[in-house]
């Protein structure tokens, strides 16, 4: 692990949340920024974004996987019986990982990360959404509470990628953009209307899909019958017309392209987000395909914000000592 000049490369660690594909999107975004700085990165998370990285052509560190999400929405007898035993079983896994690879410093979006960090005496920097104000329910808002808490007493730099303006926020931690990978070639754009991204849908995206083509509209599924595995979706955000989704990934790569978004919220914490852009020009929050439907045209293009992956490499390389002098200040 050698930079051109002979010296012995910086070692970043890159740990991404498990449940859905957006974690790996967002921390592989600021990962490959560090590598364009000169870094070496080795990724760990498992889950559907295993398969997105693996896209890219890396390899990911195998571990366990959790589902909190389902455990808690379902009976909830899945958070003790599952979900506490695959947390612990993901935390040790972590810890021999950090401790075998060594790195400087170790950048995750993963709560588990986080404890894992702690166990091993690691410098980390954390990345998180994840308000307590999101949240109704006293066990949602506990939970919430300690997974901003644990980062902001032990990580060197907790950072929180912001669409919104104004509250909710987390307290301790620092206000950065949306995180979006690298910004595509304008030349090489797909045609694209409507970019349908399903996470669990409230609503059934095909019966979506007909409904949009009954008004002239053509709807692109992603993950669908004619969709393949794409490296990054930010070429399709970009070239469409309107994005619907649930997860916050494609919320925040909507506000980088300058897309207008409709959110369908199907989770707690998807709620929270939603009811945070309710007010954010640009951006829509729908419960079924008639509210879809009814922001079609109403819908300005919001401002494209500056995209948070490369403040989040700076504050990294910050921690390393290694930012390029000649590089601006990050916002935040």
């Amino acid at each position: 692990m050698r930079t051109d000049g002979g010296e012995t490369a910086s070692t970043v660690a890159v740990g991404h949340y498990c449940e859905g594909a957006g974690h790996a999107t967002r921390m592989l975004a600021v990962a490959e920024r560090l590598a364009d700085a000169g870094c070496e990165f080795e990724i760990a998370g498992g889950g559907p974004g295993e398969r997105f990285v693996e896209a890219n052509g890396y390899e990911e560190h195998p571990l366990p996987t959790v589902d909190f999400i389902g455990g808690y929405q379902g009976d909830g007898g899945g958070v003790v019986l599952e979900g506490v035993p695959n947390l612990l079983a993901r935390v040790r896994a972590y810890v021999r990982w950090l401790r075998d690879l060594e790195p400087d410093v170790f950048l995750t979006d993963d709560i588990t990360g986080c404890f894992a960090a702690s166990l091993a005496r690691q410098p980390y920097v954390y990345v998180s959404h994840d308000p307590t104000a999101f949240y109704e329910t006293v066990p949602e808002r506990a939970s919430a509470w300690i997974r901003n808490r644990v980062p902001g007493i032990t990580a060197e730099a907790f950072l929180f990628p912001k669409v919104w303006e104004g509250p909710p926020d987390i307290e301790a931690a620092v206000p950065v953009g949306p995180i979006a990978p690298a910004a595509p070639d304008d030349d090489a754009l797909p045609e694209v209307d409507v970019l349908v991204v399903p996470s669990a849908f409230s609503v059934d995206e095909s019966e979506l899909a007909d409904e949009l083509a009954k008004l002239g509209r053509a709807a692109t599924l992603v993950g669908g019958e004619d969709w393949e595995l794409q490296p990054s979706l930010q070429p399709y955000v970009r070239a469409a017309d309107l994005v619907v989704c649930s997860g916050y990934s494609t919320v925040m790569e909507s506000a980088v392209a300058g897309t207008p978004c409709v959110v369908l919220p199907e989770t707690s914490e998807q709620r929270g987000v939603a009811a945070a852009l309710s007010r954010t020009p640009g951006f829509g929050v729908a419960q079924s395909i008639d509210d879809v439907l009814g922001h079609l045209g109403t819908l300005e293009r919001p401002e494209a914000r500056e995209n948070g992956a490369a403040t989040i490499a700076d504050v990294v390389l910050d921690s390393l000592g290694e930012r390029p002098a000649d590089r601006a200040e990050p916002s935040h």
